[in-house]
């Protein structure tokens, strides 16, 4: 059992509008749109994909009345769909772009509502699926009407299954969902602080709060730095991967190309720094390219020979 499944609850459609020298309270010319099926799973699939992993499945939420656009999305690149479907449309989120200042402004809408029947029906497809699959990768946020320990429920109940569990959410559904011990992890540095109750923290107390949570029941905690780089917690070793220096198109989806690379690493049985290292690679390859295609073999292959890994002791 080797299949990865992605468990997104809360997808979007991405409305990509690009708007020179964008200014807020004026009136704004659009240069180009795009529109891209939008959601953490949805993207780790595609990364996963996009290098060679042939058994993919996505699930999670997804309103009917434009379902076609994302199973659309997920037949052409061969990712299988098995979604709990709800009333309405799945929201639509809208980013504006301006290339000359690097700059994106988000307007994300709350998602459909899902009420406890919608929650259990995930939960029994996740059972189901927990027959024939053995990894879990449960993205982003909750939508509206699901309890923040929903993820924490999730996680216990694949772990008793034997499962692989990856968590990449925030917020107060990150800080239930800890306590289940999910096996990765990927915080970003505001989250990590959070979690830990930390403010400003040194490079040396960032390293302790990483080894203190992966000794608690969490087998790998990596936390992205942005430029800076990304560290990667497990067995008592903090490792350091440090990516080229790149010309960023985006940074959309980077975060979950991360989290894709931990995942192909863990698949073929790769070390510590092996994975840190394919991640990091995935994580720069997504920032420097849109659409499908970002994390084919030969683009992270073309990466990988220019990150540096060391391991930092205290």
């Amino acid at each position: 059992m080797t299949s990865v499944v992605t468990v997104t609850p809360n997808p979007a459609i991405d409305h990509t509008i690009f708007i020179p020298n964008f200014t807020a309270g004026k009136v704004n010319r659009v240069k180009n749109e795009r529109m891209d099926v939008g959601g953490k799973g949805f993207n780790v699939a595609s990364f996963l994909k996009d290098y060679g992993i042939d058994s993919v499945v996505a699930t999670g939420f997804l309103g009917k009345e434009n379902r076609d656009f994302f199973e659309g999305f997920l037949a052409e690149r061969q990712i299988e769909a098995d979604f709990v479907y709800l009333d309405g449309k799945t929201r639509t989120n809208i980013k504006i772009v301006d290339e000359g200042k690097q700059e994106i402004t988000d307007i994300n809408f709350p998602g459909l509502y899902c009420d406890r029947q919608s929650g259990d029906a995930l939960k029994r497809m996740l059972g189901k699926l927990a027959l024939t699959n053995q990894w879990f990768v449960l993205c982003g946020s909750l939508p509206p009407g699901l309890p923040d320990d929903y993820f924490a429920h999730t996680v216990s109940m694949l772990k008793s299954m034997g499962k692989f569990v990856a968590l990449d959410t925030s917020g107060q559904a990150l800080k239930e969902a800890i306590e289940a011990k999910p096996d990765l992890i990927k915080p970003n540095i505001s989250e990590f602080c959070e979690i830990l109750g930390l403010q400003n923290p040194s490079f040396d107390e960032i390293v302790q709060g990483l080894m203190a949570l992966a000794s608690s029941g969490i087998k790998t905690v990596c936390l992205s730095a942005g430029e800076r780089g990304a560290l990667f917690a497990e067995d008592g070793k903090v490792m350091l991967a440090r990516p080229p220096k790149i010309d960023v198109l985006s940074t959309v989806g980077a975060g979950d190309a991360m989290v894709a690379g931990l995942i192909a690493g863990a698949l073929s049985g790769q070390s510590l720094t092996e994975r840190a290292k394919l991640s990091t690679a995935f994580s720069a390859c997504a920032l420097t390219k849109m659409g499908p295609g970002r994390t084919t073999r030969e683009r992270v292959s073309s990466i990988m020979k220019d990150i540096t890994i060391e391991e930092v002791r205290i």
